[in-house]
């Protein structure tokens, strides 16, 4: 049987010794910057080199494609996004949102070796490549492709945890990232979650993640329900909210008027076409207030 080194070596035609040799130094050859939270603050990204994202492209594939990603995961998946796994939620009258701090620098390589210690196709060398492949300075992070896929299959115990003690309690569980969601339309239900949560994190799961309390929300059909940027309405509909919708029209007269820049104009049309999935009927609205012909420069797909 073929090793995952001698494909990786065969793959990019490149002898194994230099690729060891590369990966000796991976955790360098990122490029480090930071950008603004929209909640205050900034996060750190790191961007691989060209060469190491083809490595991480590769291993993404070869290995982690095939790994088991729990059912009650939106996050990062083909099928399934945002607006999907607002719809598991939809009529509930109360919901609760947890948040880890520091998600993806908290899975470390010793967790994807932990991960792997029972997995009978990777010796041991394999898995010290991927780590030094995928991991900068033994964590993960938020840049580099193979991260979002890696925080996804490593959680699975803790996923099929909340989602088969959820469904004991008669509440739903989803997760997107390190977005836990819990709703319900039973009263008090939901004050349960948060004690049994930080028992297991403390007692029977391997990686330490720590609870965002400042982010942890609970919240019922009187008020604002939000999931992820989206609005649950107390109509039971679901919409991104007044605020993203007057942005969007200032953009659009910004785009009437010639005055919009390239960055702004190419969010302008991705997040049309994004909301013409989630509120077809507003984009309707945005064609009787601009007229079809700017709305079809802006959004080039056939709408019913």
């Amino acid at each position: 049987m073929t090793s995952f080194q001698d494909e990786l070596s065969r793959h990019f035609d490149k002898p194994l010794v230099d690729i060891l040799k590369f990966a000796r130094y991976a955790s360098r050859r990122y490029k480090t910057y930071l950008i603004p939270k929209r909640t205050g603050g900034f996060r750190q990204i790191s961007q691989p080199s060209a060469e190491l994202k083809k490595y991480q492209n590769f291993i993404k594939t070869k290995i982690f494609s095939k790994l088991k990603i729990h059912k009650a995961v939106y996050s990062y998946r083909e099928q399934k996004n945002i607006h999907k796994m607002a719809l598991e939620h939809k009529g509930a009258k109360f919901l609760l949102r947890i948040d880890f701090t520091d998600f993806f620098p908290s899975i470390q390589d010793k967790h994807l070796r932990h991960y792997f210690s029972n997995n009978k196709e990777l010796t041991m060398n394999d898995i010290t490549l991927i780590n030094l492949l995928v991991f900068k300075a033994n964590k993960l992070t938020i840049g580099a492709p193979s991260s979002p896929i890696i925080s996804n299959f490593i959680l699975y115990d803790l996923d099929e945890f909340l989602y088969t003690k959820s469904k004991e309690l008669g509440i739903k569980y989803t997760r997107y990232a390190d977005d836990l969601y819990f709703s319900t339309s039973e009263h008090t239900v939901l004050e349960k979650i948060l004690p049994i949560l930080r028992t297991f994190l403390k007692e029977s799961f391997f990686i330490k993640l720590l609870i965002n309390n400042k982010k942890t929300i609970s919240t019922s059909k009187k008020q604002s329900q939000r999931i992820t940027g989206l609005t649950l309405t107390t109509d039971n509909n679901i919409t991104v909210g007044r605020k993203k919708k007057r942005y969007i029209k200032s953009l659009i007269f910004k785009y009437i008027n010639k005055k919009i820049e390239l960055n702004d104009e190419k969010y302008l049309k991705g997040y049309l076409s994004y909301l013409y999935s989630i509120e077809p009927t507003y984009i309707k609205n945005l064609e009787e207030k601009y007229s079809k012909d700017i709305i079809k420069e802006l959004l080039p797909i056939k709408i019913k």
